[in-house]
């Protein structure tokens, strides 16, 4: 690619110095004209050229940035258009879910409130602890929704990896109950990160530091299962060559650099984002379970099959040429139904 500045300097002088030597009456005048211009200091002019070039840019962009911006948004609101086209049965499942999960959590606040004080101090550092993990999650979940709707995967992913490991500490905290859970909240206050896992007991005193994969290798969360899943969700959160090079958002061949939205690989986080939340709300809802709660976590855990059915089913109508993601073999909550009936 040419270097316009760069030649429209060159041309520039150039241009001043061919009409200089028109100007020649003689072989002497001209010679002098050519010996002035080798006197210049072309690198201080051209520097001062750019800084000016630079100034006059930076004026213009100032000028006429909100037409810039209103073409720019013209466009980002015609790939919405599309994406919603594309995807709106997807984002209804996954707003869905968000509602009823939501509207489970406000029903069983209601009913923990209503309960005897002895029974809720049996629980209740444990109680508080994981309403705030709850709460955090449900908001994680809604931006990853609107990442998904703006076409970016790889940030929605990202956000998953956060969710992952907010189930990772509900399960630790929710196995070794009210010693550690009070110490979590204590540390909201301080600088520690994991250290307030260590009043659990399942680690040696001689260990100097307390990690997150410690927690995550003592709860009952099976972390092998998505070990794969976090190392790529870690790869994609960090300027590592696999998350820089292999982007979700990124189609195959990959011979394109994505640098704004795509409606490619949306379909991981939705997937992960929802077992996550269900996991997270399981957790929570039955510190004091009730009937209501129970029946609450069994249609949570059920959508899961209805976002996994939605969004694969709508990846391979949008790419037809890309890999299959749905199987007839996978679970789907219709058939599920039928049987039971």
């Amino acid at each position: 690619m040419a270097d316009y500045t760069n030649e429209f300097l060159q041309d520039t002088f150039m241009k001043l110095l061919e009409e200089q030597l028109e100007k020649a009456k003689t072989q002497e005048e001209a010679d002098e004209i050519i010996k002035k211009f080798e006197e210049v200091d072309l690198d201080k002019i051209f520097k001062d050229m750019y800084t000016r070039m630079a100034n006059d840019t930076t004026g213009y962009m100032r000028d006429t940035m909100y037409e810039q911006v209103m073409l720019f948004r013209a466009e980002e609101q015609e790939f919405l258009s599309i994406q919603e086209q594309k995807w709106n049965k997807a984002f209804v499942a996954s707003e869905s879910m968000y509602i009823m999960v939501i509207e489970a959590a406000q029903s069983y606040v209601e009913h923990v409130n209503n309960l005897p004080q002895d029974q809720l101090q049996e629980s209740s550092h444990v109680f508080t602890a994981m309403q705030h993990i709850h709460g955090r999650a449900m908001q994680q979940f809604l931006e990853i929704i609107t990442l998904m709707k703006n076409g970016f995967a790889d940030g929605a992913y990202a956000r998953w990896r956060s969710m992952y490991e907010l189930a990772i500490i509900s399960s630790f905290i929710k196995e070794h109950g009210e010693p550690v859970a009070k110490a979590f909240i204590q540390s909201s206050n301080t600088e520690d990160r994991y250290e307030w896992a260590r009043t659990s007991g399942v680690f040696p005193t001689i260990k100097r530091f307390i990690s997150f994969n410690d927690i995550q290798k003592n709860c009952d969360i099976n972390s092998t299962v998505w070990r794969r899943q976090y190392d790529l969700a870690n790869k994609i959160v960090h300027a590592s060559p696999q998350g820089t090079f292999a982007r979700l958002s990124n189609m195959t061949p990959k011979d394109v650099i994505p640098s704004g939205r795509s409606d490619f690989g949306i379909t991981t986080p939705a997937e992960h984002s929802a077992i996550s939340l269900a996991q997270i709300t399981t957790m929570f809802l039955t510190i004091h379970p009730s009937g209501d709660s129970l029946v609450a976590i069994k249609y949570i855990q059920n959508w899961i099959d209805i976002i996994r059915e939605i969004y694969f089913k709508t990846h391979d109508l949008i790419f037809p040429e890309e890999e299959k993601l749905w199987d007839e073999s996978m679970t789907s909550y219709e058939d599920e139904v039928n049987k039971g009936n």
